[in-house]
């Protein structure tokens, strides 16, 4: 049973390789044995055809993703902010790879595969920054009179869409460039001192007027 996890393994990892070099459909699965050393029946024995490959392949991906984002909340060295900091550029490195070619030729040419993948993104990266607010808030450190779910749903789609590829180029810096004003906009906003005060001020104006 060992031998054969190791043998499933390492056709995993060379599809992987071969899938993000050469893209997802000049790559045959008689290329995948070859470069392996194995025969094609042994290849067949774990994986039906490459749509299978691809689907373990996201599978393996869903599992390993997971556990890094579980390792980076449950982390008890890492302060608040350190860790929401951390957890949110790995959600954004997730999401750079999300745009490379060999997903959009997936997304071309099988879209449920493709939408298995983005919902898996959308759902887990939305619970977890769900269960990483709810920590801020209860240790006082993030405000309690915002709507959890609005404030995950803020931040998840502000990573994900903004590190698009259209929306790069449109916005003609890089990638890390975008990334650290997201960061820096959503821990920070964009007011000042003295136009944070105006704006609640403004805001307990318009509150009396709606009580009056």
């Amino acid at each position: 049973m060992h031998e054969e996890n190791e043998v499933r393994n390492r056709i995993l990892v060379k599809a992987e390789e071969m899938f993000f070099q050469y893209g997802f459909s000049r790559v045959t699965m008689e290329e995948i044995a070859s470069e392996l050393g194995i025969s094609k029946k042994t290849l067949y024995k774990f994986f039906s055809n490459k749509e299978h490959l691809m689907k373990e392949l996201i599978l393996k991906t869903k599992c390993e993703v997971g556990a890094v984002i579980d390792s980076i909340i449950e982390d008890q060295n890492l302060e608040f902010t350190a860790k929401l900091q951390k957890l949110l550029t790995y959600l954004g490195m997730q999401s750079g790879k999300f745009h490379n070619p060999l997903m959009v030729e997936v997304k071309k040419n099988y879209p449920d595969i493709y939408h298995e993948v983005k919902e898996f993104r959308r759902q887990n990266s939305h619970d977890k920054l769900l269960r990483l607010i709810d920590e801020g808030i209860k240790q006082g450190i993030l405000r309690n009179d915002v709507n959890l779910h609005v404030a995950a749903l803020m931040y998840v789609n502000a990573i994900h869409n903004l590190l698009g590829p259209e929306a790069v180029d449109k916005l003609d810096i890089s990638p890390e460039l975008v990334f650290k004003e997201i960061i820096k906009i959503l821990f920070e906003g964009i007011f000042t001192d003295k136009g944070r005060e105006t704006f609640e001020l403004n805001a307990k104006i318009e509150t009396n007027k709606e009580n009056i």
